[in-house]
């Protein structure tokens, strides 16, 4: 017997890190392109999003970045240490938004790296101390093994009981860490109400509080209601 479990929470990964509302690419084309265009593709936004990162982490000595639209980034060369963030391509539209409207006019270029381009994205950054960095970077990496042993602890029951989550409207983050020795990429869901939150989950709302007290704006759920 299969069993759908089914958890409903609070923001998905690929949506606004910010709070902002994420205006979701269409899957038909804008009527100027007529047969040119098929739409902004799911494919294209994820690979658009991967492609937003300040030119300063070209060689970054380590890294790790949160969010989709807007990010949250934690960045050293082993001299310098800092907390970055971009803001949207324009007041009041997101991404999403941004690639429809090139779309639309017929100027969405076929590499994702040239939209990037094109949004002019700014970025601010607010200095961090080597103290400060190393402890964020201590509390990931124990948030991570911590992340780590609950996918073996579930085995068992997912195994028993054939269960598995469809996150619909959930609190989730896309988290990459990078040093060069080591790349993890990964998604870090709140389960639901009855469950504590994950450590990984806890991280990011620091991370957004620091941010918020940062940059002086909310960022994420937590800090914006």
């Amino acid at each position: 017997m299969r069993i759908l479990a089914i958890t409903v929470l609070a923001l998905c990964p690929a949506l606004v890190l910010g709070g902002q509302r994420q205006g979701k690419p269409k899957a038909n084309p804008g009527s100027p392109c007529g047969n040119q265009s098929k739409g902004v593709s799911d494919f294209y936004y994820e690979a658009v999003l991967e492609h937003i990162e300040p030119p300063s982490w070209r060689r970054p000595l380590i890294k790790i970045v949160v969010g989709g639209e807007i990010k949250l980034g934690l960045w050293t060369d082993g001299e310098k240490f800092e907390l970055l963030t971009n803001m949207p391509p324009t007041p009041r539209k997101s991404v999403g938004d941004f690639l429809n409207d090139l779309d639309d006019s017929c100027r969405l270029p076929p590499n994702p790296a040239d939209a990037v381009a094109l949004m002019n994205l700014k970025w601010e950054s607010k200095e961090l101390s080597a103290d400060q960095f190393a402890q964020l970077h201590r509390d990931f990496t124990s948030a991570l093994a911590q992340y780590v042993a609950k996918i073996q602890d579930r085995y068992s029951s997912m195994i028993s009981t054939h269960s598995y989550v469809i996150h619909l409207d959930s609190e989730g983050y896309s988290i990459v860490y990078d040093n060069s020795h080591e790349h993890v990429d990964l998604e870090a869901w709140n389960e639901n109400e009855d469950h504590p939150v994950s450590p990984i989950i806890d991280w990011v709302h620091e991370l957004q509080k620091l941010a918020q007290d940062s940059f002086h704006r909310p960022f994420g759920r937590k800090t914006s209601e």
